[in-house]
């Protein structure tokens, strides 16, 4: 039986930590797609039904964290792990990210090695029910 490539959403405002993110989560085999604000996180989830969210809580138009709510709010997503990879280290945004829905929260600079602990735990086979309705 073939496997499908997991897809990864990497949302993230600052172009060269989004650009790195994507590069090595492509040379992993993941297919992978971007977002630089909260809104274009919410459209691009919907659209392409990503196994995991890479989602940065310090973005334009609408935080992180409210863009993990929507995102929890909608059936079609509501079951896409998202982890938070952010700069803000304070319980306040950290909290504010767990309560919205957020899987788990990752601190800046994150090293390659988490990264791909990460990727690993989310992206397993075994890990939840992602739809597969855009496959």
């Amino acid at each position: 039986m073939a496997e499908t490539t997991k897809k990864v959403l990497v949302v993230e405002d600052n172009d060269d930590w989004r650009e790195f993110l994507a590069m090595l989560i492509k040379r992993l085999g993941y297919e992978v797609f971007e977002a630089t604000t909260g809104i274009e996180a919410i459209e691009r989830a919907s659209s392409i039904y990503p196994d995991l969210i890479l989602m940065d809580l310090g973005l334009p138009q609408m935080s992180g964290s409210e863009a993990i709510a929507c995102l929890k709010m909608d059936p079609a997503s509501r079951d896409i792990p998202v982890v938070v990879q952010t700069a803000w280290n304070d319980d306040i945004h950290t909290n504010r990210a767990l309560e919205a829905g957020a899987a788990e929260i990752l601190h800046k600079p994150i090293d390659v090695k988490t990264l791909l602990d990460v990727l690993r735990k989310y992206l397993s086979a075994g890990y939840g029910s992602t739809s597969d309705a855009a496959a």
